[in-house]
Formats: structure tokens, sequence, C-alpha cells
């Protein structure tokens, strides 16, 4: 069995070391559901046998929780049990309230390592000496975490610049842990059914895929230069330049950006900065990324951020990024919508549009969960109105009800919270709810810009056109085959032709008719939120609405005719 073992988690010592681990911390209980008791050493196995071991379950003659010794699991077992837990700790949809606060807790910054190390790194990725490739390099870190530490340097032209090196071997010491933890995960799935809900197996398939892209410092630097292309024009943000000539997937060079931490209320004060500003336009910030850009900074803590002057917010972490695609994009702003308009059924069905393949009985069940939550929330005088956490409390009850958000909204919802938290840290009067409508009201007023309403509308049209280019050489071509006896069907030549004549209408109509409908929800979300908007002295609502009537006719005819 060892042998086996061994085989699916390629390092068998290791496994001891973590099931040592975390008999001490008091899982010996797990230890025993999921069958590995007998790799622990004979010792334990002979104290644990005649119960004359007890697990260190007390710091400081304090009585430890679970969820606390759970976290020295983590410390214990080094890096990649560190980042795990800080993974976990954003997925409050499935991991309970209690464990997800002191998963917040885990130490961030880590040991350093050696500069001969860093020096080794360079000398790796370069093929340089680090003197050759920059100008002067501090010997000493200023942040370490638990995949790379951050140095000081100067570029060639005396350029100031922060230096992240992804430390010695991490990779494979990471790829290893993560071969046990599938392992661990398969048994706890396979004999721990209570637990089946959080389904741990996909978790550290999440996990994997999440702290493999964070290895590559590429796709990080990539982060980085897509934020600031996004906000290139918005003044109230700045994201430093990545300096791509100094950056590997191992080493991350950047522009090094001196300000004040966003948690440092009081020094911010005293520099002239604006707490409240600071609050609306890191609320703002965040909108745009979910509803425009669809791509968003998964962990905006205040660590995160820097203030510099003018009240402008710099973000300098890229690694953890979320994504949401067009369909889930404008789902969520219905839902928002329907918050702000305080429609309860509404925003309960708009939810369950947010979640993909849910059953019947799920779904009822959530509806169920939801409406009293919201009818309440709604209208209470006295219940303090949180917008964020509405919305990450529908996240959570739709998780008990058997309804699985997909992950990058989970994250989502969690970010909307930690915004409204630093916010809230930064000017104790801020309020979510009252700010978040005519925020939310410009955000989509931009989104629902006609110019990138018309480019969208512009691909759609490139797509059926493409579409129509192609069906008559595909129609011949699926003519010859019938002809050279291919295909065996027994269909006339003119029958073919009027298929394809009928398609062609058919792809005309649709064609038309997303062109018209696109007009007129344009016009109506124009008329609805910028009646102003003028084209040549003319309205483009109005304009929009007399080419959709031409359009109109044009679609009558074409339906009209045989």
């Amino acid at each position: 069995m060892p042998f086996r073992i061994k085989a699916m988690v390629g390092d068998i010592n290791r496994l001891r070391v973590i099931l040592v681990i975390l008999f001490e911390e008091g899982f010996g209980f797990l230890i025993e559901r999921v069958r590995l008791a007998y790799l622990l050493p004979f010792k334990l196995r002979l104290l644990r046998m005649f119960r004359r071991c007890k697990p260190v379950c007390k710091l400081n003659e304090k009585v430890v929780s679970l969820p606390e010794r759970l976290c020295r699991v983590f410390e214990r077992l080094g890096p990649t049990y560190v980042k795990f837990g800080q993974v976990l700790s954003l997925r409050s949809d499935i991991i309970p309230l209690e464990y997800i606060n002191q998963l917040e807790n885990l130490q961030t910054n880590a040991n350093t390592f050696a500069y001969e190390k860093v020096k080794e790194i360079i000398l790796e990725e370069f093929d340089k000496d680090i003197g050759q490739v920059y100008k002067t390099f501090s010997e000493k870190p200023f942040a370490a975490a638990s995949l790379a530490q951050v140095h000081a340097a100067k570029l060639a032209d005396g350029t100031d610049v922060a230096v992240k090196v992804q430390r010695p071997d991490i990779r494979g010491i990471i790829e290893n842990d993560i071969h046990i933890l599938f392992f661990l995960a398969a048994l706890v799935e396979k004999y721990v059914k209570e637990i089946m809900y959080i389904q741990p197996v996909q978790l550290v398939r999440d996990f994997s895929e999440w702290t493999m892209r964070e290895l590559d410092f590429s796709i990080e630097a990539a982060n980085g230069e897509r934020f600031r292309q996004n906000f290139l024009d918005d003044q109230r943000f700045y994201f430093p330049q990545i300096h791509w000539d100094y950056s590997t997937k191992r080493v991350l060079t950047m522009e090094l950006i001196k300000g004040i931490k966003l948690s440092d209320a009081s020094e911010i004060v005293k520099s002239g900065g604006d707490p409240y500003v600071l609050a609306i336009n890191g609320l703002d910030l965040g909108l745009r990324q979910f509803f425009i850009h669809g791509f968003f900074q998964a962990d905006p803590h205040p660590g995160n951020f820097l203030v510099l002057k003018d009240n402008v917010l710099c973000l300098h972490d890229f690694g953890m990024v979320g994504y949401l695609d067009r369909h889930m994009r404008d789902t969520l702003a219905a839902v928002f919508m329907s918050f702000v308009e305080k429609n309860a059924e509404l925003t309960s069905q708009k939810m369950l549009h947010l979640a993909p393949n849910f059953s019947l009985q799920a779904g009822e069940e959530f509806a169920q969960r939801a409406m009293p939550i919201l009818s309440t929330w709604f209208y209470s005088k006295k219940l303090e109105k949180s917008f964020a956490k509405m919305f990450y409390h529908l996240v959570i009850e739709g998780a008990k009800s058997g309804l699985y958000f997909p992950r990058n909204l989970v994250l989502c919802s969690r970010a909307l919270l930690i915004m409204e938290g630093t916010g809230l840290k930064l000017c104790p009067e801020f309020k979510l709810y009252d700010e978040v409508a005519p925020l939310f009201e410009n955000v989509i007023k931009e989104k629902f810009n006609p110019k990138l309403v018309l480019k969208d509308m512009e691909m759609g049209i490139i797509e059926y056109l493409n579409i129509l280019q192609q069906l008559p050489e595909n129609t011949l071509k699926l003519i010859e085959k019938i002809e050279k006896g291919q295909i065996d069907v027994k269909i006339d030549k003119s029958e073919i032709m009027a298929i394809k004549d009928e398609m062609e209408r058919v792809n005309n109509i649709r064609l038309i008719s997303i062109i018209i409908i696109t007009f007129l929800v344009s016009a109506a979300i124009i008329l609805r939120l910028e009646q102003q908007t003028l084209i040549f002295g003319f309205s483009v609502a109005k304009i929009e609405l007399v080419v959709s009537f031409v359009l109109s006719v044009w679609l009558a005819l074409i339906i009209r005719k045989k």
C-alpha cells in the first residue's frame, strides 16, 4: 500500500510530515476517517492506541478552536498551505464563516531568503550578473510573501523600480504539495460524506490553476498592463508601469510607487487627503471593473492600495484577479438594478440566472430563502442597509440551497464586501447603499454608451455576414457531395436550392431583427439616462427610433416574401 500511495502523491515522507502536524494540532479524528492512521510514526500510533497522547489544542494555556488550529496547520506546513488557506478564505459561499474569519488572518509576511539566492535567480533568468541588469539593487527586501519577496532597485537610467523575485525551487515544492492535496481531497470526498458539499477535489483543482498562474510572473505583468490600459484616461487611479525588458516568469520589475497605505486614515488626512473621496473613488473603481471591463482585482484589501497626491488611488498588486464574461456582467447589472429599485422578486429571479445548471428543487429553495431576506432588507427602517452584505448574503444562501454560483461571482461579491469595509474604515459615515445608486447609474450609462453599443453591434453584424457569405459555398459543397453519392439522401436539387433561399431569407430576418432590437434598447437607455445626447444637432435616441422604423418596414417586406 505505501508504494501505491507514493506513486499517487510523489513524496510519501512529505505526506507523513503533513499527517504528523495534523495529528499534533488535533486532527487525529480526520486522519482516522480517511484511513491513513497507519502512516503515522509507530510511536504516535502506539500512544494513540493506548490514548496516552493528547493533541496540542492549547496555546499559552488557552483552548484553541478548530478553525484556529487549522490555520496553525497551514502555517506550519509552509508556503503552499498558507496560500491554500488564503484561497479558501475567498470561498465564503462554501466555507463556514468561523473558518473564513481565521483564514483571513493567515500570515502574509513570510521569512526572507538569502541575497545570494536572489543573485542566482537573476543570473538564471537574464543570463547576466545582477550588477549588469540593475544599476543598484537593495540586498534587503522590503516585503516578503509565500511565493516571492520584493527588493528596491534602480535601472540603468536611474528609474526607481520594485523587483519581485520568486522563491527558489518554489514551483517544485508547490507542485509536489498539490499532488498530495489532490490525494487527500479525494480521500475526504470518499470517506467524509458530510462535507461533500464543499467539493474538496474541485477546491484543490481551482487552487492548482490559480497558483500555477501566480507562479508565472509574466501573467501578473500582463494583468497589471491590462488594468493600466483599462483606466488610462481616468486620472483618479494609477497603476505602476511594467518594465517588460526586466521581467520574466520568475522576476517582475515594475515602477516603484511611494505613497500612503490606504489603511492609514490618519496619515491620509495629515497629508491633505480626503477619506470620503477615496472611499467613493474606490467603490467606483470596483463597479467599473465588474460591469464594464469584466476584469477585477479579486482581493482588494487596503494593503494592495496606496494613496498618492490629489486623492489618487494606486493599485499595485495584480496576482489575484477575477473575470466576468458579458452574460454575467449583464445579468449582474440587472441584479443591481433590481436592488436599487427594491424589487425582491426580480432580484431573486436574476440571481438564479447567475447560477448554471441548478436543480428545480435548489431554485425553489433559494427563492424561499431569498424572498423574506430581501423583503426585510428593503423595507425595514431599523436594519442597517448594506448593499454589499446583502449581495454577499444571497450568494451564501445560494450555496446552502445547493445553488452553486460561479467562482468568479463569489470573488466579485467578496471584493464588493471588502470595498465597503475599506470605505467604512476610511470614512465611518460612508454608506454603500446610499452611494451605489448614482455611481451605478453612471457606470451603466458608460456601459451602454452609443459608441460601445455600435461597436458591439458591428461585431455582431460581421459575425452574421460571415455566416451568410459562407452559406452559398457550403450549400454548393453539400450539393456536390449529394451528386457524387457521398451522402445517401433522396432529395431533388431544386428542393436544396429552395432550402438555400429560405435559409438566406431567415438569416436576413434574424440579422435585421438583431439590429432593430439593438437600436430600440439603446434608444430606451439613452432616453432613460441621458436625453440630451446629440449628433449634428439631432437626438441620438430619435435617430435610432427612426432607423428602427425603417428597418422594421424592410423586415416586414422580407417576411412577406415567399
